[in-house]
């Protein structure tokens, strides 16, 4: 093999082998990294001394009470704000605006699923995706 060549077919073999490490950097990171932004766990709820998962959420993670979108596609019927469902318990509670009734000192975790998420583990009907909290027992 000519020395051109040779370099070539290194230099391919390095970014193959780069590219590699890479990938699989991002798929064998840390399996809790992710959580950190959809989960609030009992230790940072314990640590706020808020009054309601309303609060607790509001300042820890504001984006779950981010609207996504209208409910309906029909022009006859009033756009109306589509907020998160909320589930206590696997239990369906509300949509977002009963957070406030909700007393901190009985949550253990919220967790926010994507709407995906929610269709999955909650089924049809959360198209806004679902802050799910589950209580101390």
């Amino acid at each position: 093999m000519e020395r051109s060549q040779t370099s070539r077919v290194l230099a391919m073999t390095l970014v193959v082998c780069l590219l590699t490490t890479a990938s699989c950097a991002l798929h064998h990171s840390d399996p809790t990294a992710g959580a950190g932004r959809t989960s609030i766990t009992e230790a940072e709820i314990d640590s706020l001394h808020a009054p309601n998962a309303y609060e607790i959420v509001k300042r820890l993670r504001p984006q779950f009470l981010q609207s996504h979108g209208t409910v309906t596609l029909d022009p006859r019927q009033p756009a109306t704000t589509a907020l998160p469902n909320v589930y206590v318990d696997n239990q369906y509670y509300g949509d977002a605006t009963v957070l406030p009734t909700i007393s901190a000192t009985a949550i253990a975790t919220i967790t926010f699923y994507s709407a995906s998420e929610a269709q999955y583990a909650f089924g049809r009907g959360n198209a806004s995706g679902v802050i799910g909290i589950t209580t101390k027992h």
